[in-house]
């Protein structure tokens, strides 16, 4: 006869959900200035990282909502419970990474084919 008792603890999975919060906040905090400087100083550059920084909050922000559907209990309908969230959160980024990539792979041959004059003192400022 095999016993096997099943008492480990899942806390690998326990983030602190403040932490995400804060991290989002503080991505879209950067995201703002960086918009607000790209466009003022028409830098292409700057606007790919604030796109970028963006995308990291919402990563972030999708991670969260997957991690506390993902937490709830298991039903007889759902038998494995929620915890495939995690994974249509890991594919909605995947998915919003690739469409940010398209758009700036647009915006790159736009500048390429019709350059727009950078201003560099906002940017050195």
């Amino acid at each position: 006869m095999h016993h096997h008792s099943h008492n480990h603890s899942h806390t690998e999975n326990s983030v602190n959900e403040r932490n995400l919060v804060f991290t989002i906040i503080l991505n879209a905090v950067i995201t703002v200035v960086e918009v607000a400087g790209g466009i003022v100083s028409g830098s292409l550059s700057l606007l790919s990282d604030a796109l970028h920084n963006f995308s990291d909050a919402l990563a972030v922000f999708v991670s969260l909502l997957a991690l506390r559907i993902s937490r709830k209990p298991r039903t007889p309908q759902k038998t494995f419970g929620y915890k495939r969230a995690e994974i249509l959160a890991a594919l909605v980024n995947a998915a919003v990474l690739v469409g940010i990539s398209l758009f700036l792979f647009k915006e790159a041959y736009l500048r390429f084919i019709e350059p727009v004059a950078i201003k560099g003192m906002v940017m050195g400022v």
